[in-house]
């Protein structure tokens, strides 16, 4: 099943080269991105800017597995931001 780990907070340039060691060697990792700043991006309606600043998207089994990676992620222990996470709907996401 595919998740969305949603990087939000303050802006800050992390590392995070052990959670994508470990999802791309257990073949989890599927994308993601670091986003351009808010300013240059166009929200309709208007309105103010989510504090989105990266993304990515990983296939594993469980909702568990989606958690223990998401802990991999430095945004998870920085005060100041965190990591959501969503299922990618398709049929079985209630699962989560």
């Amino acid at each position: 099943m595919k998740y969305l780990l949603i990087l939000r907070g303050d802006a800050a340039h992390l590392r995070r080269d052990e959670f994508e060691r470990a999802a791309r060697e257990a073949g989890e990792l599927v994308d993601g991105e670091v986003l351009a700043d808010p300013q240059l991006g166009v929200t309709i309606p208007p309105g103010p800017a989510r504090d989105i600043d990266a993304y990515y998207v990983i296939d594993v089994e469980t909702s568990d597995r989606a958690v223990e990676l998401a802990r991999l992620l430095p945004d998870a222990r920085t005060a100041g931001r965190s990591v959501e996470i969503r299922a990618v709907m398709r049929g079985a996401a209630a699962d989560f």
